[in-house]
């Protein structure tokens, strides 16, 4: 065992218990009782959900409901803590404005409008701190939260947080402590101990600046094994219905949207990705039945019939896949369409799995295969097998999937050769293989993942406020930006705009239907996506229409 690893599971010692480290039901059930809540206690534990972040010259955005949050907010209130979620993107009227340096566009609520909806009684403030790129504009403001209410505790989580968790405290001295990885038990133990003047310092996952400005890491939280005994995500704290629109999607906007989390963590290692850094590579599947009783529950209380699935690798075993498929059909929800937005893989993606999801309501799958050359997979350690996936795709298609592909050129060790693999691959699955639609985007090293750490060791990324700018490049065509050592920024820009032309002009010119299908939703008074590219049009053009609405409002 390494030394990390032994700071890591480096158990804390609380009230009548020695934590392990795996969280089983019986040491759940016993967090719930060990760190209750004081009654009467008035003191108020903030969730915020900042505002989105996004380029002034991004063509997407996707804006959903902070499922995290949701389910933090749920621990906490089971144990008895007053808890308030601010979601800052999910207020009515939508809001977007340009930054006042004019590189972004913010949607949602604006700094002032944050803190006036604080409650005064906040003892802890809990921010998510998902996204890098949209750090700079949510240091500002954590700054002001800060400032306005300097007696309160300021905790970050989230992936930004867990991957660089020292400079995220060093940049921004406003926040206290960062809790890295699975977080709803290193808060709940958190905040039961800063409620009641004990030692917070010892709790796995929380990571501060000591007196002596040393940076102490107590590791990653422990990993939950049991997830289905989480209280459900607390969405009576949040309001769901005013995401229940044509732009609040991850994926197809198919009617009133809710996240569902299926598994938590993933068994991969690839290097591109700060999923090993957050989750480690334990994976963890809920029960199939619990989860359709959750769908039941969300149609109940919410109305919702569409249900989109953030896994971060859904579906692995087929087994379970299957187990889900028939457990949906015994309890009979015909009415209702699910879908995979964040790119799976094909392991278990065969003709039996990919008809059964079909048959169930699930008729979008995103493949991540990530590039069109077996070498480039080989070296991210990405497990694709190129005919494999070829074959999966076409049997998607054939059973009448809207399929979806998303590919990463410009990585470091990456030719031109290699890129141009990736933009023929792609082009070849949208002609033969008749896929809906296709993402190209250029590689940028995100921080947490083993690229990123192998770039920095190397001096060829350097932490700062530029470094933050240029992570946009993934929704912007016009950032000239490359880590690649053989292809310039330029000629990145130039081949993904390449990629993407060649690709959609096959995907329709292939299959001119699809040219009067998109038409003919374009003068439906309810527009309907066949694809993500419209989705994302239709978005960037209601976006567009909010922003010069607001603009000679103002």
């Amino acid at each position: 065992m390494s030394s990390r690893d032994k700071i890591m599971f480096k158990p804390a010692v609380t009230p009548n218990q020695n934590w392990v480290k795996e969280l089983d039901q019986r040491h759940m059930d016993s967090a719930f009782s060990i760190f209750k809540a004081q009654q009467n206690d008035k003191r108020v534990v903030t969730l915020c959900k900042p505002f989105v972040v996004f380029s002034k010259n991004s063509y997407s955005s996707p804006v959903t409901l902070p499922l995290g949050l949701a389910y933090l907010g749920a621990v906490l209130e089971k144990a008895g803590y007053k808890t308030e979620i601010i979601d800052a993107t999910g207020e009515k009227p939508v809001k977007i404005r340009r930054s006042e340096d004019d590189k972004y566009n913010l949607q949602g609520l604006n700094s002032e409008e944050i803190l006036k909806k604080m409650n005064p009684e906040t003892f802890i403030f809990g921010i998510s701190l998902m996204f890098s790129q949209e750090w700079l504009p949510h240091r500002l403001l954590i700054e002001k939260i800060k400032k306005k209410y300097p007696k309160i505790t300021i905790v970050a989580g989230g992936e930004h947080s867990s991957a660089i968790p020292e400079y995220v405290l060093r940049d921004c001295p406003s926040i206290d402590y960062v809790i890295k990885g699975e977080g709803e038990f290193s808060m709940l133990e958190f905040s039961y101990n800063l409620f009641n003047g004990k030692n917070v310092k010892n709790i796995p996952g929380i990571c501060f600046i000591d007196s002596e400005n040393q940076f102490v890491d107590n590791g990653l939280s422990r990993r939950i094994e049991h997830i289905d005994k989480i209280p459900r995500p607390a969405w009576h704290l949040l309001k769901p219905e005013n995401y229940f629109s044509d732009f609040f999607t991850l994926g197809l906007a198919m009617g009133r949207n809710m996240p569902i989390l299926a598994t938590r963590g993933c068994p991969f290692q690839c290097t591109f990705c700060s999923s090993p850094n957050m989750w480690t590579t334990r994976y963890v599947m809920r029960d199939p039945e619990e989860i359709v009783d959750e769908i039941e529950w969300l149609i109940k209380e919410y109305k919702a019939d569409s249900f989109e699935f953030f896994d971060l690798t859904a579906i692995i075993k087929k087994s379970w896949i299957l187990e889900f498929c028939n457990v949906i059909k015994k309890r009979k929800l015909k009415d209702i369409t699910w879908q995979l937005p964040v790119g799976t893989r094909t392991e278990s993606l065969d003709e039996e799995v990919l008809q059964a999801i079909y048959d169930t309501g699930c008729h979008f799958v995103c493949y991540a295969p990530e590039s069109g050359s077996q070498k480039s997979l080989d070296i991210i350690k990405k497990r694709v097998k190129i005919d494999r996936l070829i074959k999966s795709i076409r049997t998607s298609v054939k059973i009448g999937h809207t399929a979806k592909l998303n590919f990463i050129i410009g990585f470091p060790h990456e030719t031109l050769t290699d890129c141009f693999k990736t933009i023929f691959f792609a082009m070849y699955c949208a002609f033969r293989l008749g896929v809906s639609d296709i993402l190209f985007s250029v590689f940028a090293p995100y921080p947490g993942s083993e690229l990123f750490e192998k770039l920095k060791k190397e001096q060829k990324v350097k932490i700062n406020d530029i470094y933050f700018e240029k992570l946009h490049a993934q929704f912007d065509l016009t950032k000239p930006d490359s880590y690649c050592e053989n292809v310039s920024g330029r000629m990145l820009m130039f081949l993904r705009f390449l990629g993407f032309s060649l690709s959609y002009l096959i995907i329709y010119i292939s299959r001119p239907q699809r040219i009067f299908k998109l038409l003919k939703n374009m003068f439906r008074n309810k527009f309907f996506a066949e694809n993500m590219l419209e989705q994302r049009l239709y978005e960037f053009y209601l976006r567009f229409k909010l922003k010069r609405k607001q603009k000679t409002l103002s």
